[in-house]
């Protein structure tokens, strides 16, 4: 069996994550690992048998199919550009980019290069998420409505989450994966009332905002950065004809089938978060995709998609005008 050649570019947790799940894949050879901390590069990579690099060009050179992008928000553009210029194809982590002019290019370059390129947006991979999409998907529930919750118990730890010009902002934190997820349940947002304040930290830190999809169905979502870790601090409910489903983060999830009728309950909070938070599901088909030069479960356009709604709002809040309807 011929394998697919990885190469890791940051390998803090989340790319030690999908490293420790690319390892049990027969058909995949971790390769090399690229950190700005080399020492760490070396600790990874002797777990890996893997090759320490400190270029991309080095990688390419040495025939590595496919890089993991798991640096911190503000370098994925760079890293992303560089790679698929060099020819690779690319697993980014999110976001995808920090700006919407960055995602448009990027976009482009995808494109030019005929690069098969998936956006690590696990959650479309998760257990509750993946049961919501299928009674959508089969009918059992029509959504109209739906309210989305995406907290944040602080910025303190580490120190940098709060700090916009390393993050891109509190938004393309753990955010992006619901505004992804709003659009992959309900389709494309029309138009949005935005509202955003300074809370407690520099950066815009509360957010509430009402959605219009473009199918009419309607929707709130709110996102609290100094909510405590009280749970459940991620949470999408979606109502139907006298129906609705919710969940409770990424352990469990509930469908009420109708007035008198029973509740569907799942309750994953015994699996390994690797499985119920889609980790493992995602890195399967990023593999499956190079292999067969297909395109990927979440791409490249997705991802512009999420970061123009990210860049609506706070074009929003900063410029005091809180009705925004998205074009494109």
């Amino acid at each position: 069996m011929e394998k697919v050649k990885v190469g890791l570019v940051g390998a803090g947790g989340i790319g030690q994550v999908h490293l420790e799940i690319l390892s049990t894949f027969d058909d995949v050879k971790i390769a090399g690992v690229m950190d700005i901390d080399e020492s760490r590069a070396r600790h990874v990579a002797e777990k890996y048998q893997a090759r320490v690099y400190t270029n991309l060009k080095d990688m390419k050179n040495d025939g590595i199919d496919a890089v993991y992008i798991t640096t911190p928000n503000k370098t994925h553009f760079k890293y992303a550009m560089e790679a698929l210029e060099l020819g690779f194809n690319v697993f980014c982590e999110k976001p995808m980019t920090t700006s919407l002019e960055e995602a448009i290019e990027l976009e482009k370059k995808v494109k030019e290069k005929n690069a098969v390129f998936q956006l690590g947006h696990n959650r479309r991979f998760a257990y509750v998420y993946s049961f919501m999409k299928q009674k959508i998907e089969s009918g059992e529930l029509k959504p109209y409505s739906f309210q989305i919750k995406m907290n944040r118990g602080e910025l303190l730890n580490p120190p940098w989450t709060s700090d916009r010009n390393y993050t891109g902002g509190f938004l393309y934190e753990s955010t992006v994966h619901l505004f992804d997820m709003a659009c992959w349940l309900f389709g494309d947002v029309e138009e949005m009332f935005v509202l955003g304040k300074k809370s407690i930290y520099p950066d815009y830190d509360d957010w509430a905002i009402v959605m219009k999809m473009k199918n009419g169905i309607l929707g709130t979502f709110t996102s609290c950065a100094h909510a405590s870790w009280m749970i459940p601090f991620e949470r999408v409910e979606v109502y139907g004809e006298h129906m609705m489903m919710s969940n409770d983060e990424m352990e469990k999830v509930h469908f009420c089938k109708g007035l008198g009728k029973e509740v569907e309950s799942h309750d994953y909070t015994k699996v390994d978060f690797k499985e119920k938070w889609g980790y493992v599901r995602e890195n399967r088909a990023f593999i499956d995709c190079v292999k067969e030069h297909k395109t990927p479960p979440v791409t490249v356009s997705d991802g512009v998609r999420v970061i123009r709604i990210i860049d609506a709002c706070y074009k929003a809040v900063e410029s005091g005008n809180p009705h925004v309807r998205l074009e494109g």
